[in-house]
């Protein structure tokens, strides 16, 4: 039998970070997971609002929201996850905060320390801030 741990697992994780605003990312991690036939865990800085939770609960079999302890870092605990199950992908929101800042701070800390691929997701039109491209992958 498999360990479950194994990066050979059956169903590939998807992880992706959440904090208010991250909506987007959290949507697209859940839409990853369902392509790869595979389960998704957020990490989550707050809960995920009632309409998000019960959209992911529904679209997918495996779905694990964790809220890391108050006071962690939300960074290295998606990190820490991501490593410690073998994660196929990590997903994480980019912030129109402008044009100079291609990789909010937490983005940028993710795509240098992953153990897996990453898929930056921007922020969707309509906030006000300039179109992004589509969203970047980076990583193995």
């Amino acid at each position: 039998m498999r360990d479950p741990r194994s990066p050979h697992r059956r169903h590939p994780q998807v992880v992706v970070g959440y904090e208010p605003g991250d909506e987007h990312a959290v949507l697209e991690a859940l839409a990853q997971a369902h392509l790869r036939g595979g389960t998704l865990t957020v990490i989550a800085a707050a809960p995920l609002p009632d309409g998000l939770l019960l959209r992911c609960r529904t679209a997918i079999a495996g779905l694990d929201v964790r809220l890391p302890p108050e006071g962690a870092d939300l960074t290295e605990a998606l990190l820490d996850h991501a490593e410690r199950e073998h994660a196929a992908l990590l997903v994480v929101g980019l912030p129109r905060r402008g044009v100079d800042d291609l990789l909010g701070g937490r983005a940028r800390l993710v795509v240098l320390d992953a153990p897996c691929p990453v898929l930056a997701v921007p922020e969707p039109e309509g906030t006000g801030c300039p179109a992004p491209a589509e969203a970047v992958t980076m990583g193995a």
